[in-house]
Order: C-alpha cells, then structure tokens, then sequence
C-alpha cells in the first residue's frame, strides 16, 4: 500500500503545480486583455453574450493557451506515470516454485530527463511570457474590486453601455471644480493627461450596468 501511494504522489504534486501554472497565465491573459480596452473599443466578456457581448473562455484560456497546456498536461501526466511506478516481483527457487512477491517502486531514467526537459521548457515559456509589455495606457487594477468598480461608474446618458463595445478613457478632465473621471463607456473618450488627478466617481452617477454584465 506504502508503494502504491508512493507510485501515484508525483501525480498529485504536478496536479497542483499545473492548477498554479493555469491559474498565472490566466492573471497574465485576464491583465492583457484588460489593459487593451485602453487602445481598442470592445464588447465586454459576460456568461451568457448578447449584442456586442462577447462569451467568456471555456477553458478560462484562450483556445491558443488553453488547448497546448491540456495537452501538455496530459503528457506531463504519462511521463510521471513512467518515471516511477509499481513493479511486482513474483520469486521462484530452483524447482519453479512461487515463494514470495516483493512490490516495490521502480523507475525509468529516459522518462525522467524527459520529464525534466519538458517542465524545464514550461517554466521557461511562463518566464518568457511575464517579460511581455502591458498597454500602458490603462492602469492596471488585478482583483481589486475598487479599481473595477471605479473603472465601471460610465457617464449619465451612456444607458446601453454593457451591450456596446466599449473602450476605457477619460470623459473628462480636471479643471478648478474637480478631478476628471475616467471609465469604461460606449461615448467617445481620451487619453488621461499626465498630472492631472481623475476620480473614481462621477457626482451624478448611476448604477454600472457593465459590472452587471460581468
């Protein structure tokens, strides 16, 4: 029983290291595509798409990352499955009878430095593809729910703006009365002004139907 365990923990080990892998990639992709509402005007990602509504990943990846590293997984899967398994031992004596089994873990080499190869070459790629530069005209905000929702609050009037494409910028700027606000919206915006300050809020606001959507 001790070997068994033994055999299938390596399993179990790239099981979690590979939900840690996915789970980089897509902050990295989910950071990427939020900072391109900066440049580009775009439906937003909802469960259940409507009008200029765009679906969500099935795979939480885009099929370019999310289909190789299934298949890589499963192939990092096969190559742990021979570097070390369970091999039974039948012992016979000299008149070809069976007097004991011995069960032990044992191990392959070649698939070993396969499997470090092919896990060397992940990490690489992960490495490679965090020195990537983000558009730099959006700030980025992660998981933070206030940085969302500041970027959610759109103009008054802009009432169908979670069905629209929309693209994030400044629909005002500072001036002696108050910081601009800058936001996700269907309206023509602008670029944010070095030194100026910009709000999270807008003094006649409305509820944000693009954080509904999502």
């Amino acid at each position: 029983m001790d070997m068994v365990l033994l055999a299938n923990l390596p399993q179990l080990v790239l099981a979690v290291l590979y939900f840690m892998y996915n789970s980089t990639f897509t902050c990295m992709l989910a950071a990427a595509e939020w900072g391109r509402y900066g440049q580009h005007r775009k439906g937003l990602r909802v469960t259940s798409p409507t009008h200029a509504q765009r679906s969500t990943y099935w795979l939480q990846l885009p099929w370019s990352y999310g289909l190789p590293l299934a298949i890589i997984s499963s192939v990092l899967h096969w190559l742990v499955s021979q570097s070390i398994f369970l091999a039974n031992f039948d012992v016979y004596d000299p008149r070809n009878n069976m007097y004991d089994n011995i069960s032990d873990c044992g191990y392959s080499p070649p698939a070993i430095v396969c499997l470090l190869i092919v896990g060397s070459i992940m990490v690489l790629v992960l490495s490679l593809h965090g020195l990537r530069n983000l558009d730099p005209e959006m700030p980025m905000a992660g998981s933070c729910s206030l940085a969302i929702s500041a970027a959610c609050h759109r103009p008054p009037g802009d009432v169908n703006a979670a069905l629209s494409p929309v693209k994030w910028g400044a629909v005002s700027h500072e001036t002696k009365d108050g910081p601009g606000h800058c936001c996700f919206t269907s309206f023509e915006v602008e670029s944010p002004i070095v030194g100026h300050e910009y709000a999270g809020l807008m003094d006649d606001r409305q509820d944000c139907e693009e954080c509904d959507a999502t």
